[in-house]
C-alpha cells in the first residue's frame, strides 16, 4: 500500500555539498515525496525504513513521540540517492532519545553519505530537543549495512533489546537487534563527520525557525 499525504511538502532546502552530492533538508515529514520515490523504488532493500509491522513495533522497547522525524536527503544527477531520518522516541523506562533510519541506493553505498545525513539529522533534532539521552538504531539482524553504520558511530549492541517477530503476511520469523550510544558521545562524533564532509552553502547550512515541518540546524 502506497503512502498518501494529508499536507503538501515544503520545498527542500539546499544546505551544502559532500563530494558530488547536494545535501537537502526535506523538513519534518516521515516520507516527503522525494524520499518516498527513493524508498519505494526497492521495497525489499528498504524494508526496515518502510516499517516492520505492528508486532515488531510493539516489541521494540520504545515508542515514537508525537512529532514527525527530521529528514535530510542527498541528490546526485538530479536524483535522490540517499535519505536519513532522526525521530524523537521514548524508551520503556521513560527516557527520551532519538532513533535513526536511513536509505540509500546501492550505487552510492560506501561513500559516506548515509553517515553524513544521519549526523545532520540527529544534530538537528538534538538542537531542537537538547534533553535527549541516547541515539538508537534498530534493524533486522541480517541488515549488515545498518549494523555497520551504527558501529561506525561507536554504538554498542544491546542484547536485551533483541527480539523476533512474524513478517507481516507470512509465517517467517525475523530477528531484530538494537545498537545504542549516549547522545553526548554521538554528537561529538557527528560534529566531526559534518566538519570533515559538508561544504555548507553559507557557513550556516540552514537557519530556520523550527515549526511543525522545519528544523533549526547549524554546523557549529
Amino acid at each position: 500500500m502506497r503512502i498518501s499525504w494529508n499536507a503538501n511538502d515544503l520545498a527542500p532546502v539546499p544546505v551544502g555539498y559532500f563530494a558530488e552530492f547536494q545535501i537537502f533538508l526535506e523538513g519534518r515529514r516521515l516520507f516527503p515525496r522525494r524520499a518516498q520515490e527513493l524508498v519505494w523504488a526497492d521495497t525489499r532493500r528498504f524494508a526496515d525504513v518502510i516499517g516492520p509491522g505492528h508486532d515488531a513495533v510493539n516489541k521494540a522497547g520504545w515508542h515514537c513521540a508525537a512529532s514527525a522525524p527530521i529528514c535530510f536527503t542527498a541528490v546526485l544527477h538530479d536524483q535522490v540517492v540517499a535519505a536519513a531520518w532522526a525521530r524523537h522516541i521514548i524508551a520503556g523506562d521513560s527516557t527520551h532519545g532519538c532513533n535513526i533510519a536511513y536509505a540509500l541506493l546501492d550505487q552510492v553505498e560506501g561513500r559516506g553519505v548515509a553517515k553524513l545525513l544521519s549526523s545532520m539529522a540527529v544534530q538537528a533534532l538534538c538542537n531542537e530537543l537538547p534533553g535527549l539521552n541516547f541515539v538508537n538504531v534498530q534493524t533486522r539482524v541480517l541488515n549488515t549495512r545498518s549494523a555497520a553504520l551504527a558501529q561506525s558511530f561507536g554504538m554498542q549492541h544491546v542484547p536485551e533489546q533483541e527480539f523476533a517477530t512474524l513478517r507481516p503476511g507470512s509465517n517467517l520469523m525475523i530477528q531484530y537487534c538494537t545498537y545504542r550510544i549516549g547522545m553526548a558521545a554521538f554528537i561529538s562524533r557527528a560534529r566531526q563527520v559534518i566538519a570533515q564532509r559538508l561544504r555548507p552553502v553559507d557557513n550556516k547550512f540552514a537557519a530556520m525557525e523550527a515549526t511543525e515541518n522545519q528544523a533549526a540546524i547549524d554546523c557549529n
